[in-house]
């Protein structure tokens, strides 16, 4: 699949904003000790307000796109919480552990 959401180009972003991964396995670890599923917008919306309002760098944005990335790479990087974020199967995916007929 070609486009702006291929973990290519999200290796790139990763690279390019590891404060937003610390900030996404702070929260996602919090999150895993009170509950059993959880969401990883809502991870997502925490780091946005933390960057935007606490910090106050309403210049910084983070798109919906790297959502699924940080969601797969969390439980890649934290075995133990496999399945803490439901993930979907695309038809056409640009995650490279999905691939379908």
């Amino acid at each position: 699949m070609i486009g702006k959401w291929t973990k290519e180009n999200f290796d790139v972003h990763h690279a390019k904003h590891p404060n937003i991964w610390r900030m996404f396995c702070h929260y996602a670890l919090q999150a895993t000790k009170a509950q059993k599923h959880f969401s990883a917008k809502c991870i997502f919306h925490r780091v946005r307000w933390e960057t935007q309002i606490v910090e106050g760098n309403s210049e910084y944005k983070i798109d919906d796109g790297w959502i699924s990335h940080y969601a797969r790479k969390f439980m890649e990087c934290y075995p133990e919480h496999e399945g803490f974020f439901e993930t979907r199967v695309r038809r056409e995916s640009y995650h490279k552990e999905e691939t379908h007929d």
